[in-house]
């Protein structure tokens, strides 16, 4: 049986969807208590039972966002066997982020409209939940690099920061009710780690010596 949330949880999450939304719609500095209090349907001084100023709201979306999909990425990739490889990894690791954010939507596209505007104690607290989000998928990509998964020069680092960049705006564009999360996963996995050209997934890059790299560089276009 599903537990029931109390009436002051179910009141919380009210202030925090009806802020993750006004703040998506009219950024930090267009956002007021009182706006959020209409969005949610209560009355204004009931708000700050919850949250004390505007700016304890904004630090709880941004923080609910990047959880909502640390979370999720980190139960998905316990869930895979001991010897799971690098691009069972990462498609995983695709699938369980993009449902998240799909799934907090509001939220994600809140952060995405005010982190460049808050307060900077706020963003630095948020940086660091955001950094440590990115050493999971550090993690993933030096794996994968240490078993010969990847070309010997690929830039981790910036593999990185595209693949996050790129799965965070699907926010932007996906619908439901079209091509399932699993399907558009499955997709951005093989452009990242096939390219356009069509490598095959099954084709692996010449095994070489640590250290040691392809004889050649490929024509083929690869993203890692």
């Amino acid at each position: 049986m599903t537990k029931k949330l109390p009436k002051s949880a179910i009141s919380q999450k009210r202030v925090l969807d009806a802020a993750a939304k006004i703040f998506r719609d009219y950024g930090y500095a267009g956002t007021t208590m009182r706006t959020i209090a209409d969005e949610a349907n209560l009355k204004a001084g009931s708000i700050y039972y919850h949250y004390k100023s505007k700016d304890d709201l904004i630090s709880a979306v941004l923080d609910i966002g990047i959880n909502a999909v640390t979370d999720r990425v980190t139960e998905a990739l316990a869930a895979l066997p001991e010897d799971a490889g690098g691009r069972q990894r990462i498609e995983t690791a695709i699938v369980a982020h993009l449902s998240a954010i799909i799934e907090v939507g509001d939220y994600t596209l809140a952060t995405r409209r005010v982190f460049g505007q808050v307060p900077e104690a706020i963003r630095a607290k948020n940086t660091r939940l955001r950094d440590s989000y990115g050493a999971i998928w550090q993690k993933i990509l030096a794996d994968a690099h240490a078993r010969g998964e990847f070309r010997t020069s690929a830039n981790l680092t910036l593999a990185r920061l595209f693949i996050l960049g790129a799965l965070n705006w699907t926010v932007e564009w996906f619908k439901p009710g079209g091509r399932s999360i699993e399907d558009v996963a499955r997709e951005f996995a093989s452009f990242v780690l096939d390219g356009l050209s069509g490598r095959s997934e099954n084709a692996a890059f010449p095994a070489t010596a640590a250290g040691a790299g392809p004889k050649r560089r490929s024509a083929r276009v690869r993203a890692l």
